[in-house]
């Protein structure tokens, strides 16, 4: 009876619109900072662009054997790495602002499932990367970078999979928030693994067999491989063992960092520290 006084609830997708749209609001607000976020887009791909003219074309940078070149490596590996930064960021981020603007507790005692707050509030963001990473590439083909080739179903299927094995890691960020008020060193300890093992500058075949482990365990290597397969031409049954990995991640690790994040937020409601920043 309250429900029928109040009126009808909005749905889960009226939900993730309300959250894009606050989000979308919020950062075009900032007209400066959000211009020069696409400035820096052309900077990047011309300083990789440079860097590729040093490293001669080698099958190392190719798939399948084919010769590739570095800078084709590079630019693709540094702009999907983004993905990466984007999830450990951003739920953390909109945890802390709730915290620091007084709508977190607000927000927690809506009839809306953690699971969709936590997530929706990546969903600007991760709009927002994917425009930026069209964009990137386009740029990097005015280099000489070759799409031509591209398997687009299986570039899509990668590209979905990566966001949602990485994604767990920033709920868990978030988590860490909502506990600790602060995620510390965690990002910049993922960020010097990732680009230390997991292929980014360097293929991790070339690295030392035990560093080589450590590669092979992190979700953004098989990701990467898949992409960059799949601007090859290479098909999702040839890259069956990536899909398997981030499959299996996805499902081992999303459902994980979910109940981490509710128990923290349960944690933080009998501790009374919710609203505390």
């Amino acid at each position: 009876m309250i429900a029928d006084r109040v009126g009808p609830q909005p749905d889960g997708i009226t939900k993730v619109v309300a959250f894009f749209m606050r989000d979308w609001r919020m950062s075009t607000s900032y007209s400066t900072a959000f211009w020069l976020s696409w400035v820096a887009v052309l900077v990047d791909v011309a300083v990789a662009y440079f860097i590729g003219s040093l490293v001669k074309p080698s099958a190392n940078f190719g798939y399948g054997g084919h010769i590739g070149t570095y800078f084709s490596y590079l630019v693709i590996n540094t702009t999907f790495l983004r993905f990466q930064s984007i999830a450990v960021q951003t739920f953390s981020l909109a945890i802390r602002d709730g915290q620091t603007m007084g709508t977190l507790e607000v927000l927690l005692s809506t009839p809306t499932n953690l699971a969709l707050i936590v997530l929706s509030s990546g969903a600007y963001a991760f709009v927002y990367q994917l425009l930026q990473t069209c964009a990137y590439v386009g740029f990097a083909m005015l280099f000489g970078l070759s799409v031509s080739g591209t398997n687009v179903i299986t570039l899509l299927v990668f590209l979905f999979l990566a966001i949602l094995a990485i994604s767990p890691i920033g709920v868990m960020a978030a988590a860490a928030t909502m506990v600790f008020k602060k995620t510390g060193p965690i990002e910049f300890l993922l960020t010097s693994v990732t680009t230390l093992f997991g292929g980014i500058y360097l293929p991790i075949r070339l690295l030392p067999a035990p560093l080589q482990v450590i590669g092979t365990l992190l979700p953004i290597t098989h990701a990467l491989n898949g992409i960059r397969a799949a601007l090859g031409g290479a098909t999702l049954v040839e890259m069956r063992v990536d899909l398997a990995w981030l499959l299996g991640m996805t499902a081992l690790l999303l459902p994980a960092s979910l109940f981490i994040f509710a128990y923290a937020v349960k944690r933080a409601k009998i501790d009374g520290t919710l609203g505390q920043y």
